[in-house]
């Protein structure tokens, strides 16, 4: 589905549907969403599959609430403030926000996370599921991903149903960014700024420190005792952690799964770090390329 994604043709026709001028539209990622830069518009627009038009709807709803109450996260696009739906894709718009050189840190994501997690929109929100959430990923997979490799992950799906609902939690549950490491950090001017807002719901607290901690044992990614003293609870220390790393872990697996038709080599990447799971091979990951 995501090479369709990456078509001239549904990008322009999800433009056309928003108002904007889609002429000069530039990849600049591919993932679990296609990410286009609009230079005409100065906008960003996402892509996704349709079957994840909920969660679109989901993050413009996040978006304008943050914004009314001058939550640093990314804004909706003036000119597109809803989810735009054509020929089995959805779209969302967002203000562009150059990027310098230099990503910002992942200590700058925990007073973020501090003061997101005393937030409470004034509507329901969804239910934190990241087993649901691979599930579905898997089956947009079938045809794609190794017959060998989604029967393990969905073992690991089954098991993970039954042991988190016992999962013990120090922290409250409440408003959670659901996908929160660094590179879902942007520079907004000096300032630091939450994007993807896809996977925001209600859960466990801890869940959104786990995402820095997995990144620094899988990828050696430094900054993670500083994130966590910053942010003041040392989740690594919590119960609940190391049933919250296999979850992260099955989330961080299934997560690219929607790219793997024109993303070969994150299928290299995912088979390698199933096989080292499976034989319990070397700890390190490479990142998705």
């Amino acid at each position: 589905m995501t090479a369709v994604l990456t078509e001239t043709g549904i990008v322009s026709a999800l433009c056309h549907a928003a108002g904007v001028d889609p002429r000069g539209a530039s990849l600049v990622r591919i993932c679990a969403n296609v990410v286009y830069y609009l230079p005409r518009v100065n906008a960003v627009v996402r892509i996704a599959s349709v079957d994840m038009a909920a969660k679109a709807r989901r993050a413009i709803r996040m978006a304008h609430w943050l914004e009314d109450i001058g939550f640093p996260a990314v804004r909706v696009h003036g000119d597109v403030p809803e989810a735009v739906v054509v020929d089995g894709a959805v779209a969302t718009f967002w203000q562009y926000l150059p990027q310098p050189r230099q990503a910002p840190s992942v200590v700058r994501l925990a007073p973020l996370l501090r003061r997101l997690h005393k937030e409470l929109p004034p509507f329901r929100l969804a239910s934190w599921d990241p087993v649901s959430d691979a599930r579905a990923n898997l089956q947009l997979a079938v045809g794609t991903l190794a017959d060998r490799d989604r029967d393990f992950l969905l073992r690991w799906c089954d098991r993970l149903d039954v042991e988190l609902p016992s999962n013990p939690y120090r922290l409250p549950n409440g408003l959670i960014h659901g996908d929160a490491w660094a590179g879902n950090l942007l520079w907004d001017g000096e300032e630091v700024v939450l994007c993807d807002l896809d996977q925001m719901c209600h859960g466990p607290l801890e869940w959104d420190l786990v995402p820095t901690v997995v990144n620094g044992l899988r990828f050696g990614h430094p900054g993670a005792e500083e994130f966590l003293g910053s942010y003041g609870f040392d989740v690594m220390a919590s119960e609940s952690f190391s049933l919250l790393r296999q979850a992260r872990e099955l989330t961080m697996l299934t997560g690219a799964l929607p790219a793997l038709s024109s993303r070969p080599s994150i299928a290299h990447e995912i088979s390698r770090r199933i096989a080292n799971l499976r034989d319990a091979g070397p700890r390190r990951w490479t990142p998705y390329e």
